[in-house]
């Protein structure tokens, strides 16, 4: 469109190209002085990122080296279950919640400290949750049961889940982390013999426990139907004198051919008197044998419980100190010396059977497992820094360059 005056073009009507070839000019001068920046901060930029990237890798490859040593337990079937059936992994409870015990960690901090391992015993003391402890020790259960019960709940067959929950673990893995090398296998030790010879007390005295609840619920058991017996037993003494002050004489001259009706079912049946009497007499023997045997076994749960209660009060009274499974062991065979009754002397021995066969299976698999240094991450690490500092760098560059404009401006 033209001026309708002059002719000439309308300044408003410039080919669009033109503009656009104008803006893309424009850019690529933007783009040189960006790059005329970079390039003239040259200096800066690979100082300011590849010196820290440098710095901090040469501090990592050079400083003092963690190592890592794991010891391996198989721990089914073997002593770490003192409560059967109990189910969903028990030395989850019974060995690692016990061993994060803040009493079980004051004595582990005095052992290391015994041992001249002063920095990892401030390091325990210091963790403020476990966590923080996990980065000295660490469990792990083999296989993890809640891998296996995802890997199951698609088949929501309730009788398949319940069968994952009496699941027990097959293998404990414990994972020490400490440096230097000489340190790892200190500290190894100590928690070995925490480990293997101090919690194994904390799983008798709750064996012990749930003992003495098993051996209260006998008795209340005999306790409850004492009565009923008793009475019956009385019921039955009744009636067989009524039956022998029958009069048979009176009925029929024939003995043999006296009988009694009782019912069986939904009819009645008939015996005759001599067997009645037979049979009452026999239930009474029966009766009399059941409540001698409940007696019996009532004195003999409560004798268990008092030498129960004493092997629970050693337990109790000791462990605050370091006092280990060999101590209880020791414990038991004296104890059993003093006893003449024969049926408490054999709960006994087969009870220090129990703590010893405890004892020869809480070696791990591997007896000296190799210390294998933790990795540095040397590389990725000096990576991260170099794009972080690189990145601050430029910013740097720019931001001085745009300084430096605004000084030259003002003069």
């Amino acid at each position: 469109m033209t001026n309708s005056q002059s002719g000439v073009p309308n300044s408003q009507s410039v080919p669009t190209n033109v503009q656009a070839e104008a803006n893309t000019y424009e850019d690529e001068i933007y783009l040189i002085d960006y790059f005329r920046v970079l390039w003239k901060r040259k200096y800066l930029i690979v100082l300011g990122s590849v010196l820290p990237a440098l710095v901090v890798g040469l501090i990592l490859f050079f400083s003092s080296r963690n190592y890592t040593i794991t010891y391996v337990y198989d721990v089914k079937d073997q002593g770490f279950y003192d409560v059967k059936d109990q189910g969903i992994y028990d030395v989850e409870d019974q060995c690692i919640y016990r061993f994060y015990d803040a009493e079980n960690m004051d004595r582990i901090v005095t052992k290391l400290e015994a041992n001249g391992l002063n920095k990892y015993a401030k390091l325990i003391s210091t963790a403020g949750t476990r966590e923080d402890l996990r980065q000295l020790v660490s469990f792990e259960v083999l296989p993890p049961y809640m891998g296996l019960f995802r890997v199951k709940v698609e088949a929501a067959d309730p009788d398949k889940l319940e069968r994952i929950r009496q699941l027990k673990a097959q293998l404990l893995k414990v994972t020490m982390v400490a440096g230097p090398k000489k340190d790892i296998r200190e500290i190894s030790l100590v928690i070995r013999d925490n480990i293997e010879n101090v919690i194994p007390v904390y799983s008798a005295e709750e064996g012990i426990i749930n003992t003495l609840r098993g051996y209260k619920a006998e008795m209340a058991s005999i306790e409850k139907n004492r009565f009923d017996l008793e009475l019956v037993l009385r019921t039955n003494k009744a009636v067989l004198a009524k039956l022998k002050n029958i009069k048979i004489g009176a009925l029929d001259k024939n003995e043999g051919n006296v009988t009694l009706q009782f019912d069986v079912s939904d009819r009645s049946e008939y015996l005759p008197l001599e067997y009645q009497i037979q049979a009452t007499e026999s239930k009474i023997i029966e009766l009399e044998g059941q409540v001698a045997a409940n007696e019996e076994k009532y004195t003999y749960y409560k004798d268990l419980l008092t030498l129960n209660g004493k092997l629970l009060a050693e337990l109790k009274k000791n462990t605050s100190s370091h006092y280990t499974i060999q101590h209880f062991h020791s414990f038991l065979i004296d104890l059993v010396d003093g006893y003449k009754d024969k049926e408490l002397k054999d709960y006994l021995s087969s009870y220090i059977k129990k703590i010893e066969n405890r004892i020869s299976v809480s070696a791990p698999v591997t007896e000296r497992p190799k210390a294998s240094p933790v990795p540095r991450g040397v590389t990725k690490k000096s990576t991260i820094v170099f794009a972080i500092c690189l990145m601050i760098s430029v910013f740097a560059a720019f931001l001085s360059e745009g300084i430096e404009k605004g000084q030259a401006r003002a003069l």
